[in-house]
């Protein structure tokens, strides 16, 4: 009897602060002139048909549906809180060069919890920049060329001499970008460990776009268990390498250079870095390398012009000799279809952040504490700022403007 009080009492709470919210927010509106817009259900808000839209193979339907509907600059509420979606290329570009000064990185608990609070995704200030800088250094034109595109070159041949007659392409991708991304990350080279840590990643990363309540969502317990296991492996990883590092034993990776770092980071800030940037590296570049493919196979035309660019390359090389970097640098349609993909797929969709004050914008006020998205995706396959944005054309990136 007694837990049944305790579950109405706690049932009567939610329901009570939830009115409360509501009743104060929609006050606070009509004085401030927010984006138009819905804010769904009471808590859940429109985050279960953001959710069930991601999840399907078309997810512009919940931006396209509020944009006809309310403009480019709409009002929802999803993952917890309100927040201002923006379809906008002026105001997404006003959100990301204020970064710092009236905006903040801001991610939703699911996404946030998953990554640690020491993530490079949710730094901010000066920390944000020492790491950012540091990540980027490992970017430069000569590590790609001297180390990267060796790997590369390794592990594909080593897993395409693998195939046989029947291969799943995104599941081989995932493989190779992430084998490849602990190896510039830990200098580990492909073996039990990394796979097992591999398939942990795979429940994580599931778990990003789920209602971050463990008690309501298996998805996002499992999540926070892989996301515990993880941590604990790549924790053991860090303190053997802080060990021999101090005993003078280097090694040219990631890894090394945030142990050698004058920051003097903990083990704990390095493994949430480390988390977050074989997330980065498992799932956008996979998915980018399969839906590459998808789109070239639905486009013969584009197919036939990138191998013969790329049979051009190869007849000047014995069989086994690898690509080089001026190869690469001689590959411009290769380059308009990486562009194309990226502009259709959208991987990274948009970006979350947080008002610092209230801020004017387009005759809207988004109010200081609510949180933006910068929606990369709707932009991108926007008519108005691409001739027939949803279809995949890589001759628009060509120098020859008459192709758009």
């Amino acid at each position: 009897m007694a837990g049944l009080t305790l579950v109405y009492d706690l049932v009567l709470y939610i329901s009570i602060s939830t009115v409360i919210f509501f009743i104060i927010k929609r006050s606070r509106s009509r004085r401030l002139r927010l984006p138009p817009g819905s804010l769904g259900l009471p808590f859940l808000g429109e985050t279960l048909q953001l959710i069930a839209a991601y999840k399907t193979e078309n997810p512009e339907p919940f931006i396209d549906v509020r944009v006809k509907r309310f403009g480019s600059i709409f009002t929802t509420h999803i993952f917890g809180e309100p927040t201002v979606f923006s379809a906008d290329p002026e105001t997404n570009r006003f959100i990301l060069q204020n970064e710092g000064k009236l905006f903040e990185c801001s991610y939703p608990g699911s996404i946030s919890n998953l990554l640690g609070k020491h993530s490079l995704l949710l730094m901010k200030g000066s920390l944000h920049k020492r790491m950012h800088s540091l990540t980027m250094s490992f970017a430069n034109s000569s590590i790609i060329r001297d180390h990267l595109l060796v790997d590369i070159d390794r592990l594909v041949r080593l897993h395409m001499d693998s195939w046989t007659d029947r291969v799943l392409l995104m599941e081989e991708a995932k493989k190779i970008t992430f084998e490849l991304t602990v190896k510039q990350l830990m200098s580990f080279d492909p073996n039990e460990w990394t796979e097992s840590l591999r398939k942990e990643y795979v429940l994580v990363i599931e778990g990003f776009f789920t209602v971050p309540l463990p008690i309501f969502s298996t998805t996002y317990r499992r999540a926070i268990q892989a996301r515990t296991k993880v941590a604990e492996a790549l924790s053991l990883v860090v303190r053997q390498r802080r060990k021999e590092s101090e005993s003078g034993e280097r090694k040219n990776d990631m890894l090394e250079a945030l142990l050698a770092g004058d920051d003097g980071f903990s083990d704990e800030e390095i493994v949430d870095f480390l988390v977050a940037l074989l997330v980065a590296g498992y799932e956008t570049t996979s998915t980018i390398m399969t839906l590459a493919v998808k789109f070239l196979t639905e486009t013969p035309l584009a197919l036939a012009q990138l191998k013969e660019e790329h049979d051009e390359i190869r007849a000047k090389k014995s069989k086994q000799e690898p690509l080089e970097w001026n190869d690469y640098k001689s590959m411009p349609f290769t380059q308009c279809v990486v562009n194309e993909t990226l502009r259709v797929a959208n991987i990274i969709s948009g970006v979350f952040r947080r008002a610092m004050t209230d801020i004017n914008i387009k005759g809207y006020t988004i109010p200081k504490g609510w949180r933006v998205f910068a929606s990369f995706r709707a932009v991108h396959l926007d008519h108005d700022h691409f001739k027939d944005a949803r279809s995949f054309n890589p001759w628009r990136w060509q120098v020859n403007l008459s192709l758009f």
